[in-house]
C-alpha cells in the first residue's frame, strides 16, 4: 500500500496489477485461487490512498461534494468515476473568494442608472480524511472565513464605464453609495429628458351660436330670446395662429441624444369671405356676414339659415345680414334679420322683420311682417340709441380699468359710487340721451313697443341718485344689450325698398318700405301698409285695410259679397285696379274719397289732372 499527496498514480503502487492477473489470482501455495478482494481508497490530511484489488476484486470509485475538485489523468470529475490501473488522481479544496462587487441596472428608458453593493465573505476549506473505503464521497470543511475588501469611489466609476455610462453621474449619490455600503439600488445617474415642444395653436375670435345671458334679477324674462348670432363687419379679426415652439433635445445615461416629439403645427384654414393676413398667420373678415367654422375652414356667410322651424326650441333669430328659415315660424317667435328674411314655410302669430325684405312662401296667419322702414322718426331715434350704445360701452370699460387700481380695490368703493362718479364726469352726455330717448318714447310709441321697459330702466339705473343703488356692474350688461337689439330693430326700420312678398294673409299686419306682393288667394281681415304699391293680380282683398304712399294697389277682386268693410287709401298718387269691386269699399286717393255702394266690374280708379278721382 501506497500513498501520495493529493495524487496517486495507480500503476506507481506496488500492488498493482493487470486484469488479467486478477482473473488469474494469487498462489496461496495451496493450489486454490485466493478470495476476490475489491480494491480501496482513503484519504488522510489530502492524500490519496489507492489499495488494488485482488483475486479479481473491483477497483474502488470516488466522486466529488461540493467545495472539492477531483480530477483524473487531469480532467475534473463531476460524477461517480470508477478507477482504473495508470489513472492519475488528484483531490483539492475548492475556496470561495470574498467577492466585493457593484451591481449596475438602468431603466427601461435608459434615465436612470443604479448601482448595488454586493459583497461576500470567502470560505476557506480543506479535505476532509476519507477511511478506506470501495466508494469514497471527498468532501471537504471549512477553516477559515475571508472578509471581503471595501467598496470604493473607484470601483463604482469603473463598473459604471464597463455599463457605458456616461452622463448625468451623481458624484455625491457615488460616495454615499460606498460610505454606506448600499445593498439596495441607489440612483447614481440621471439623464437630461427632452424638454416637450410648445404645439402650434388656432386661436378662435368668434362664436356661431351662443346662448344670451339672462339677468337672474329682472322682473320680465322673454324665454324665447336665447340664442345670439354673431356679426362681423370686414377687417375683424376672427382668428389667428400661434406659433409652435420648438422642443428641447434631452441625453440619456448612455450619452446619447433623445429628439423631443415632433410639435403639431395646424394650418390656418380660409375659405369665402376671408383673407389671411400678417404672412397667413391671421384670419380677418373680408366682407360682412357672420363668421362659421366649416369643418376646419373659417368663412364669413352673408346669412344665417336655419334648417327647420322656428320654433319655442329655437328662440327668437336676430340677426345682421339675411335669413333663410326652411320651415314654419310659430307661435310667439320673433325673426329680426339685417338683410332678407326668406322663409319657406308659413308664418303664425309671430313677427318677422327684414331690412332689406321678406318672403314667406306661404300663408301668414296672424302675426306682424314688417320690411325695411317708412319713418323718419326711426332715423332720429337711432342716431340717439347709437351714441347711448357707444356712450355705455365706454363706461363699462372705464369701470373695469378703475376697478383694477389695487386702491379702488383696497378702498372697497362700492362699484354704484364709481358709476355715479363716472356719470358725472367723462360720462355726463349719458343721462341727456337718456331724457331725449324719453321724449321719442313718448311721442313715437310704436317703435318702443317690444322695448317699453328699457327706457325707464335706464333711468332708474343711470339718472340722478340710480347709480348709487347698483350693486354690481353686470347689472347694466341687459340695459346695454337691449339697446343694441333696439339699434337693430330701428335699422330694419327706417331701410327704404324692402318688399314683402307672400302667399296670402290672415288677421295680418303688413308694413314695407317698398312693395307688398300677394302670390296666392289674397288678403282676409288684415292691415297693409306699403311705401311704393301692393300687388295681388289672383288675390281677394276681403275686409281689412290697405295703405300705399304712392304707387299702385292691384287685387283681383276688392271688399266681398257680404258688403265686408274694405279699404284701399294711396295717400300721394297712384292707381287702384280690380277686376270686380263689392259694395261698402272705400276708394281713396291723394285725400279723394269714394265709397261704392254697388259692384263694379274693371275698375281703374285715379286721380286726374283736375284733382278729381276717376273710375
Amino acid at each position: 500500500m501506497t500513498a501520495y499527496d493529493g495524487r496517486t498514480r495507480l500503476d506507481d503502487s506496488p500492488f498493482n496489477h493487470s486484469a488479467a492477473e486478477g482473473e488469474k489470482g494469487l498462489d496461496t501455495g495451496s493450489g486454490q485461487a485466493a478470495a476476490a478482494v475489491n480494491g480501496r481508497i482513503s484519504i488522510e490530511d489530502g492524500r490519496v490512498t489507492v489499495i488494488p484489488p485482488t483475486g479479481g476484486g473491483s477497483w474502488p470509485s470516488i466522486k466529488p461534494d461540493k467545495n472539492v475538485l477531483v480530477k483524473v489523468n487531469g480532467v475534473e470529475v463531476k460524477d461517480r468515476y470508477t478507477l482504473f490501473p495508470g489513472d492519475v488522481v488528484e483531490v483539492l479544496p475548492v475556496d470561495q473568494e470574498p467577492v466585493c462587487d457593484i451591481e449596475i441596472t438602468v431603466d427601461e428608458y435608459k434615465m436612470r442608472a443604479f448601482a448595488a453593493v454586493r459583497r461576500k465573505v470567502g470560505r476557506k476549506f480543506r479535505i476532509r480524511d476519507l477511511p478506506e473505503t470501495t466508494f469514497g464521497i471527498v468532501t471537504a470543511e471549512q477553516v477559515e472565513i475571508v472578509n471581503p475588501p471595501e467598496p470604493t469611489v473607484e470601483m463604482v466609476m469603473e463598473k459604471l464605464k464597463e455599463a457605458g455610462i456616461v452622463y448625468g453621474i451623481d458624484a455625491e449619490a457615488v460616495e454615499t453609495l460606498v460610505a454606506e455600503r448600499q445593498s439596495l439600488p441607489t440612483l447614481v445617474a440621471q439623464g437630461r429628458p427632452p424638454v416637450d415642444p410648445v404645439d402650434g395653436s388656432l386661436k378662435f375670435y368668434f362664436t356661431e351660436i351662443g346662448e344670451r345671458d339672462i339677468d337672474p334679477n329682472a322682473t320680465r324674462v322673454d324665454l324665447y330670446d336665447r340664442i345670439s348670432i354673431p356679426w362681423v363687419e370686414p377687417g375683424t379679426l376672427l382668428a389667428e395662429k400661434i406659433d409652435p415652439v420648438p422642443g428641447q433635445p434631452g441625453m440619456d445615461v448612455y450619452g446619447k441624444q433623445i429628439r423631443p416629439r415632433n410639435y403639431r403645427n395646424p394650418v390656418l384654414s380660409v375659405g369665402e369671405g376671408v383673407e389671411l393676413t400678417n404672412e397667413g398667420r391671421q384670419a380677418v373678415a373680408a366682407r360682412e356676414g357672420r363668421p362659421v367654422l366649416d369643418g376646419k375652414t373659417i368663412k364669413v356667410i352673408p346669412s344665417f339659415v336655419l334648417p327647420k322651424n322656428a320654433d319655442a326650441s329655437t328662440g327668437h333669430i336676430r340677426f345682421s345680414g339675411d335669413v333663410v328659415i326652411n320651415g314654419d315660424v310659430l307661435d310667439g317667435i320673433e325673426i329680426m334679420a339685417g338683410g332678407l328674411v326668406e322663409i319657406h314655410g308659413l308664418v303664425s302669430h309671430a313677427k318677422v322683420m327684414g331690412q332689406q325684405g321678406v318672403i314667406v312662401r306661404k300663408g301668414v296667419i296672424g302675426g306682424q311682417i314688417r320690411a325695411g322702414g317708412i319713418s323718419a322718426e326711426c332715423r332720429a331715434v337711432l342716431s340717439v340709441v347709437q351714441v347711448l350704445t357707444t356712450q355705455l360701452e365706454g363706461l363699462l370699460r372705464a369701470f373695469r380699468q378703475l376697478y383694477r387700481d389695487p386702491r379702488i380695490q383696497e378702498a372697497k368703493i362700492p362699484e354704484g359710487q364709481i358709476i355715479k362718479q363716472l356719470l358725472e364726469g367723462k360720462f355726463k352726455e349719458i343721462p341727456k340721451q337718456i331724457a331725449v330717448l324719453e321724449d321719442h318714447a313718448a311721442s313715437s310709441p310704436n317703435l318702443f313697443e317690444d322695448f317699453s321697459h328699457l327706457v325707464p330702466a335706464l333711468r332708474k339705473k343711470l339718472v340722478g341718485l340710480g347709480p348709487a343703488s347698483i350693486g354690481s356692474i353686470r347689472e347694466l350688461q341687459p340695459l346695454l344689450k337691449s339697446l343694441q337689439d333696439l339699434a337693430l330693430y330701428l335699422e330694419a326700420m327706417q331701410a327704404a325698398d324692402a318688399d314683402i312678398e307672400v302667399k296670402s294673409l290672415q288677421n295680418a299686419f303688413l308694413e314695407a318700405s317698398g312693395k307688398v306682393i300677394i302670390n296666392g288667394a289674397g288678403c282676409y281681415h288684415s292691415t297693409i301698409t306699403a311705401g311704393k304699391g301692393v300687388k295681388a293680380p289672383l288675390g281677394l282683398l276681403r275686409g281689412g285695410q290697405v295703405t300705399v304712399h304712392e304707387g299702385n294697389v292691384e287685387f283681383k277682386e276688392l271688399g266681398g259679397p257680404g258688403g265686408v268693410t274694405t279699404e284701399v287709401t294711396i295717400v300721394a298718387k297712384g292707381t287702384i285696379i280690380a277686376q270686380k269691386v263689392y259694395p261698402n269699399v272705400t276708394l281713396s286717393i291723394a285725400g279723394e274719397k269714394r265709397v261704392v255702394r254697388d259692384p263694379i266690374r274693371h275698375i281703374r280708379a285715379f286721380v286726374n289732372e283736375e284733382g278729381q278721382l276717376v273710375m
